[in-house]
C-alpha cells in the first residue's frame, strides 16, 4: 500500500512542479518541490524508496525540460540516497529535514549547474541564480519541506513494533 501512495503523491509532485511551481518566480527563485519530497520520503521510508523515485522523477524532467538527460535524475538520486542511508543516520525529525533540505537545495543547484556547465559552457545562468535566488530557493524549499513532512506522517503507514 505504500507504494502505491508513494506513486500517488509523487506523480501529484510532479505534475505541481511542472504545472504550478515551475512557473512561479519569487525573487527570481522557482520553487523546486522534489527535492522537498525526495528528502522527507528518505527520512521517513529510506533510501531504497526514496532514491528510485527520485531516479524516476528527475528522468521524467530530464526528458521533458533538459537537453541533457539524467542530470537531476541522477541528483536526485543520490539526495534520497545521501539522506537515507544507514550510514550517515539522519533523525527523522523535522529540524533535521529542515536543514537537509535547505543545504541539498543548495546542493542540487550546484551538482546540476557544474554538469550543464561542462557540457554546455553557459556560465549566465549561474551568475544570475546565485547568492539571493538560491537563498530564496532554499527557504521556499524548506516550507516545502514541512507540508511534505505533515502529509508523509498522516498518509504512510510506518511500521512499529513494540517488544
Amino acid at each position: 500500500m505504500n507504494k502505491f501512495k508513494t506513486f500517488l503523491i509523487a506523480f501529484i509532485s510532479f505534475i505541481l512542479q511542472v504545472s504550478v511551481f515551475s512557473k512561479v518566480d519569487i525573487f527570481g527563485a522557482n520553487i523546486n518541490i522534489i527535492v522537498a519530497f525526495v528528502i522527507c520520503l528518505s527520512l521517513t521510508l529510506g533510501s531504497k524508496s526514496a532514491s528510485y523515485t527520485g531516479l524516476v522523477i528527475g528522468l521524467l524532467e530530464d526528458l521533458m525540460f533538459s537537453k541533457i538527460i539524467g542530470v537531476r535524475a541522477l541528483s536526485y538520486f543520490l539526495i534520497g540516497h545521501v539522506v537515507g542511508d544507514e550510514k550517515f543516520r539522519f533523525s527523522s525529525d523535522k529540524k533535521t529535514g529542515l536543514i537537509l533540505t535547505f543545504v541539498f537545495t543548495i546542493l542540487n543547484f550546484l551538482f546540476v549547474s557544474l554538469i550543464t556547465y561542462i557540457f554546455n559552457s553557459d556560465i549566465v545562468v549561474i551568475k544570475n541564480y546565485l547568492f539571493v535566488p538560491i537563498l530564496v530557493e532554499a527557504l521556499l524549499n524548506t516550507l516545502m519541506y514541512l507540508i511534505y513532512h505533515i502529509i508523509i506522517k498522516k498518509l504512510m503507514y510506518i511500521p512499529t513494533y513494540r517488544i
